[in-house]
């Protein structure tokens, strides 16, 4: 065999083709480069302009521009493949084509990613995968405006590429070697693992991290971890076994290997201290939904100022959960948890649809004694799978979009001409229209708002903006710090309009003659994120209220209870005051409300961010954020602590769950018919 030096290697017409290729490609990359920057510096200018720009700016723009190179070079060689494949088997004249083609529809999909990070201020990330062509339309639908600054914004950005690609098309400003040098990073960075995302701990807020982040990093990497990287593989049946020992961190002992979540019921009634107990008389229950409402805006400490005039005095005379926990970042897993502490299951338990298993449902279990249940939505209950959900909960009448009269208003239009339903005013009155009606009694009754969701028009929004300016006069708010607000009057005037429809449905309630004998519940499905949000834990930090005529004490409970924990200890409540049937053995993720006024946490439970993204668990007085632990603080502030042994302890617990879970979504089993069916 004849050895041949370097040189005439590269004489081989295939090779010298590629360096060509690769050559002509980081000549071209250069106009997608410089693109890319011009979209970003526009991003940084709009959020400066129409939002609070981070008060770490320095660090945030540093971090944007060293960052936005890293993911460059990350995905060059995956722009490079086709744009070889064309150069080696088609004529040179389609290079500058092909190139402009693979440009033009990344600079577009950056800048999409961008608009819906100006419009919800969080980087949308695999939870696109989470929703069905139909919801998707219907959220764009739903959504603000056409933006003609976005729209010139594009043109004008492709119009920039394409001349760049046609100045830099015969013009070798890059050298071979360069290029080559160059490719050689952009696999390495690609096959190695390093992340085009900064550490989320590198800033001095969320909203910092997700201005600073590229977002078709962001949205590659979450898919990529969707699509790709599989949960820790954990050995369910020996974390299962009774014999054992299996104990959650709750002091749950689970029964049977078929059904993972299935244990016990040892909840305490913590609630029946608070109230005159009549047990002769079933109480009603009426549990307010409220879409968006956070923590952030609403409460006598609220950090941003609370903007909820009406539930700060109601919360004064209620049990008030100060550092309450939504189940989820949307609004997908929110009936399952309040209703009945469900599982997750994969994208939400009620997108399982027609796959959902038996259940028990605070519903089901207050029909089985006597209870008319009835539920009240101003929106399309397709949406999320709700309305099949809340049909396997037992409930005997529900309201949706498609049950209003023409005297009831639908809230404004979005970008489509499309609403997202009936606006809570008028939901609250046709609640109080049926409720007249309805005099069977013991009776349970959900209503679910939706005003305060994007695009946040509401009727009469003139009128709210000005409670808006007296609500900030009356918070002493300086003209600095109202110019500021200002960006967002829209959300906060339609937050007060809420709490104006709450105060409504309040009021009004009063009237009926079943007044005195109901408790009132009132909680946010999670935090709405359009206001810059300060922490990670921020999104599920939200309130709940608990009311009633019947109540003999209130209580400002400082100490940490969720979602999962709301049904639990309501039938407690009535099982031990009320001489309710309820079952012995439950599926609840959540142990019952901890009532104590000092700040604590003895609960452990998975936070669904959104259908496709589960990384966050609370365990104590710890909260982990997929690789970051950080210790939680009264007000539910977080900060990062270094604890290797509590990492490891809480990484294995969080598995423990993901292995429940996980055997949840293959067996689709959660008790035993018999069990079920004592309450069918």
């Amino acid at each position: 065999m004849v050895e041949k030096n370097e040189s005439e290697v590269l004489d081989y017409p295939n090779i010298k083709k590629i360096r060509m290729a690769i050559t002509l490609f980081f000549n071209l990359s250069i106009a997608l480069i410089i693109s890319m920057m011009f979209v970003r510096v526009l991003e940084l200018i709009n959020i400066s302009l129409s939002n609070d720009f981070p008060v770490d700016n320095y660090k945030v723009i540093a971090f944007a521009l060293i960052f936005d190179f890293v993911f460059f070079l990350k995905i060059i060689p995956f722009l490079f493949l086709p744009f070889l494949i064309f150069f080696l088997f088609k004529k040179s004249s389609y290079n500058i084509w092909v190139f402009g083609f693979l440009g033009s529809l990344l600079l577009v999909f950056y800048l999409l990613l961008i608009k819906y990070f100006q419009t919800a201020l969080v980087p949308l990330g695999a939870d696109l995968f989470g929703y069905s062509i139909a919801e998707i339309n219907k959220t764009i639908a739903g959504s603000s405006k056409t933006d003609v600054t976005a729209i010139f914004t594009t043109v004008f950005t492709l119009v920039l590429f394409w001349t760049l690609v046609f100045f830099f098309n015969n013009r070798i400003v890059l050298k071979p070697i360069t290029a080559m040098m160059f490719m050689f990073i952009g696999i390495v960075f690609s096959y190695s693992g390093v992340s085009g995302l900064p550490k989320s701990t590198s800033f001095k807020t969320d909203y910092s991290y997700n201005v600073a982040i590229n977002k078709i990093a962001f949205f590659a990497e979450q898919s990529a971890a969707y699509f790709f990287l599989s949960e820790p593989k954990v050995d369910v049946l020996a974390i299962q076994a009774p014999e054992k020992g299996d104990t959650h961190i709750s002091g749950f002992k689970y029964l049977d290997d078929q059904y993972p979540f299935l244990r016990k019921d040892e909840t305490e009634d913590v609630l029946g201290n608070f109230f005159n107990i009549d047990s002769a008389h079933k109480p009603n229950i009426v549990i307010i939904q409220v879409e968006g409402l956070g923590r952030a805006f609403s409460g006598s400490d609220a950090y941003l100022g609370s903007f909820t005039p009406f539930l700060d005095q109601l919360a004064g005379k209620s049990i008030y959960f100060e550092n309450f926990l939504a189940s989820q970042g949307r609004t997908f897993a929110s009936l399952p948890s309040i209703l009945g502490s469900l599982p997750f299951g994969d994208k939400g338990f009620s997108d399982l649809g027609t796959q959902m298993p038996n259940f028990l449902s605070l519903q089901r279990i207050l029909k089985h004694n006597g209870y008319n249940n009835k539920f009240y939505s101003g929106s399309d209950m397709g949406f999320d799978n709700e309305n099949m959900f809340i049909k396997m909960t037992g409930t005997d009448l529900i309201i949706d979009i498609n049950d209003f009269e023409s005297s009831y208003s639908k809230s404004p239009s979005g970008v489509a001409g499309d609403s997202w339903g009936y606006a809570d005013a008028d939901l609250m009155k046709k609640t109080l229209q049926m409720e007249l009606l309805d005099t069977q009694q013991p009776s349970f009754t959900y209503v679910q708002t939706i005003s305060m969701h994007t695009p946040y028009y509401v009727p009469g929004q003139k009128h709210f903006i000005d409670q808006f300016e007296k609500r900030m006069s009356a918070l002493n708010f300086d003209e600095s710090k109202k110019k500021s607000y200002r960006q967002y009057e829209n959300i906060y005037s339609s937050i007060m309009y809420t709490d104006d429809a709450i105060k409504l449905f309040l009021s009004e309630y009063s009237k009926l003659p079943s007044f005195n004998n109901t408790i009132f519940i009132i909680t946010g499905d999670h935090r709405l994120p359009e206001i810059p949000m300060s922490t990670k834990i921020d999104r599920y930090h939200v309130p709940l209220i608990i009311y009633s005529p019947m109540l003999k004490r209130t209580g400002k409970i400082r100490s940490i209870s969720s979602h999962l924990d709301v049904t639990p200890s309501l039938l407690s409540l009535l099982k031990n005051n009320y001489q309710l049937k309820t079952p012995s053995k439950v599926t609840w993720l959540g142990s019952g409300l901890d009532t104590a006024q000092i700040f604590r946490n003895v609960h452990s439970y998975p936070l669904k961010q959104t259908k496709t993204n589960m990384h966050n668990y609370v365990s104590g007085l710890y909260f982990l954020d997929q690789n970051t632990l950080f210790t939680i603080k009264d007000r539910l502030l977080i900060e990062p602590v270094k604890d290797e042994p509590e990492m490891a302890a809480i990484s294995a617990e969080f598995n423990q769950f993901k292995a429940r879970n996980n055997q949840f979504i293959n067996k689709l089993k959660l008790m035993p018919d018999s069990l079920f069916n004592k309450f069918n």
